[in-house]
């Protein structure tokens, strides 16, 4: 699966089943032999990748016909970069993608030696009928005016394609036997288990999905995760054509075979939220510890006169160290308050544009808006303008109408981080936001306390009139 490519950077791509291989569209289906029992078909399960597009898996359908020397897999995660507008289809939720077939030795070559993922294969008790029925479902789908299909990294999938296809020619046995039976964890939970090993788009995507994802999911609707369309469909016992069990109490899978004997790429659960904390705590702290500094060498030096100090030199090089840490703090708070800028206003706005302009449920109505506004783009001139002061040297008085109005949005800003943490804590917000807001949120209120007091008579931004004439009427 792909997400949100070029709408907040690296962040864009989110990989739920999805894959990108060559299709050879003209290998021919097996046709009417499966009525002679010489056709086998077989599931195919990839496992897990290290890239983003593999890190969910991959579900195939291989269909064998050995009177016909016909071996091919089916795959219906196939797209196309090349595609025109390919990006900005895909953030709509309007990209097709197609399946594909492509020849069963060069499919376990290309995840060998190129991806390097382990394929797992188990042969479909089907009866002639069903085998039948399903090949003609597939021969259908190959058609160029059905090749094509509205992909959905959820509901609509490389791994949701050949379950429904199944379902459809067992009768309706699949989705009766797994709907109502409760699954083992929520979307969100998914894709935060799946997306550990990147960061940027872990924690983007626990941003931008809403509490559509956070509900309860069916072991039906569980099966959009390939391997757990392999371990649902295990459980299962094969049917004949009346839809009842086989007497002889064969399963639906039988003979689990390993073809490619790799591991699957490591899968955990982490904390994706502390680059960020690194990024944009460590300048907050140092311009706390800066500010605190100035701020008490300012009062000693305001309260003493130059010739009550052991001299001129002692009370200059004071205050000089008084100047350096201004700046240090006029830096930090510059370069925190510009990067949250850049990251809290691309948050925002890319929120508000999935819900109005897109038709991805699962990004509608989301409570993080409560957190990142599209507006806190603005912020970026207050703080290119105190990098600015910072490495100029000397402090030029900001107008007191921007000093305000940076106090206020701030306020505001704590304010409505306060109301989320209320409603959240109340259950009137039922997304599951807790991670995003005891990372982002307090990180985020501690910033807009900063520029809260950073637009303050601390020495930051007003001129140092008084201490320099203490420092001219100092006797010699």
């Amino acid at each position: 699966m792909k997400i949100l490519a070029k709408i907040i950077g690296i962040t864009a791509l989110l990989a739920i089943p999805a894959l990108a291989l060559s299709a050879e569209n003209s290998v021919e289906l097996p046709g009417d032999s499966s009525r002679e029992d010489s056709t086998d078909i077989y599931l195919m399960t990839v496992g897990i990748g290290d890239q983003i597009y593999s890190r969910f898996g991959h579900t195939m359908i291989r269909i064998v016909d050995t009177k016909r020397n016909h071996d091919a897999v089916y795959n219906w995660g196939m797209f196309d970069f090349a595609d025109p507008g390919f990006a900005w289809k895909f953030f709509k939720g309007n990209l097709l993608y197609r399946v594909g077939v492509q020849g069963f030795s060069r499919t376990l070559d290309h995840y060998r030696d190129f991806e390097m993922r382990p394929v797992w294969q188990e042969r479909l008790n089907l009866t002639a009928g069903q085998k039948r029925k399903l090949i003609e479902r597939i021969s259908w789908n190959m058609r160029p005016e059905n090749v094509r299909y509205p992909y959905h990294y959820f509901l609509n999938n490389c791994a949701t394609k050949p379950r429904d296809y199944l379902d459809e020619t067992l009768g309706g046995v699949i989705k009766e036997s797994f709907e109502k039976t409760p699954g083992s964890k929520t979307w969100r939970q998914y894709v935060r288990q799946h997306m550990n090993d990147n960061p940027i788009v872990g924690s983007g995507l626990d941003v931008l999905l809403s509490r559509n994802v956070d509900r309860n999911l069916s072991q039906w609707e569980e099966m959009f995760y390939p391997l757990k369309l392999r371990e649902h469909l295990a459980t299962l016992p094969a049917v004949g054509d009346d839809g009842r069990p086989n007497a002889g109490g064969k399963m639906l899978l039988d003979g689990s075979v390993q073809l490619v004997n790799l591991p699957d790429a490591p899968l955990g659960d982490r904390n994706n939220f502390v680059l960020a904390q690194l990024l944009f705590g460590v300048p907050i702290l140092f311009f706390f510890v800066a500010m605190v500094g100035a701020g008490s060498v300012r009062r000693i030096l305001a309260d003493a006169h130059p010739s009550e100090w052991t001299g001129r030199i002692a009370w200059t090089t004071l205050d000089t160290s008084r100047r350096l840490m201004v700046r240090i703090a006029q830096a930090c708070l510059g370069l925190a308050l510009g990067g949250w800028a850049l990251l809290s206003g691309a948050f925002g706005t890319s929120m508000i544009m999935l819900w109005v302009f897109s038709v991805h449920f699962d990004a509608y109505h989301n409570a993080n808006l409560w957190l990142f506004w599209p507006t806190d783009f603005l912020l970026l001139i207050v703080g290119w303008r105190s990098v600015r002061n910072a490495f100029r040297g000397h402090h030029k008085k900001q107008r007191p109408v921007l000093s305000n109005s940076v106090r206020f949005y701030g306020g505001l800003h704590v304010m409505a981080l306060l109301t989320m943490v209320s409603l959240r804590k109340l259950e009137f917000i039922e997304q599951d936001v807790d991670r995003v807001l005891y990372n982002m949120g307090i990180l985020g209120a501690f910033i807009y306390v900063a520029a809260w007091f950073g637009m303050m008579d601390f020495g930051l931004n007003v001129p140092d009139s008084t201490l320099q004439k203490q420092v001219d009427d100092a006797p010699q």
